[in-house]
């Protein structure tokens, strides 16, 4: 009966997977009927375009060849308008300093004589005094340029 004994074995270990079976087939069946909405759950959507490297490499060197020119010369308008404004600002400073000292000069003049003067001789002296009062502006003028070049 060892025969008989094996195949009833069988029998009851094939009854054993069928009921498995039948078991994992409910399973699968209550897990398919909801089939359309996992579809759509798992549905992969592009929200965004996706580009290559090499196409992102080419379009960041197509946009620096497109903006590097254009910033290049803006920089250097810049720069001239920053140097331009330097120089006119050394230039104010020094007519400032040499007016200055002008005046200073002119308010430390002694008193004009009082002795009496023709008119020809009135319109040689303010000629004169003309003549020396712009010779003395240019020397302070050269002496302040000379100071400023010296100090920077």
């Amino acid at each position: 009966m060892s025969y008989l004994d094996g195949l009833q074995q069988c029998v009851d270990s094939l009854q054993i997977s069928i009921g498995t079976l039948s078991s994992s087939i409910d399973t699968l069946e209550s897990g398919i009927h909801d089939f359309p909405r996992i579809k759509h759950i798992l549905k992969v959507q592009r929200h965004f375009n996706l580009i290559s490297e090499d196409e992102l490499s080419a379009r960041q060197a197509k946009f620096e060849e497109i903006v590097k020119p254009i910033l290049s010369k803006a920089f250097q308008r810049l720069e001239d308008s920053i140097s331009s404004l330097q120089r006119q600002e050394d230039s104010l400073k020094t007519k400032y300093e040499l007016q200055e000292a002008r005046l200073d000069m002119l308010k430390n003049r002694p008193a004009t004589s009082a002795f009496s003067v023709t008119t020809e001789s009135s319109e040689q002296l303010k000629a004169i005094i003309a003549k020396r009062q712009k010779l003395v502006y240019t020397l302070e003028r050269y002496t302040l340029q000379l100071q400023q070049k010296r100090g920077h």
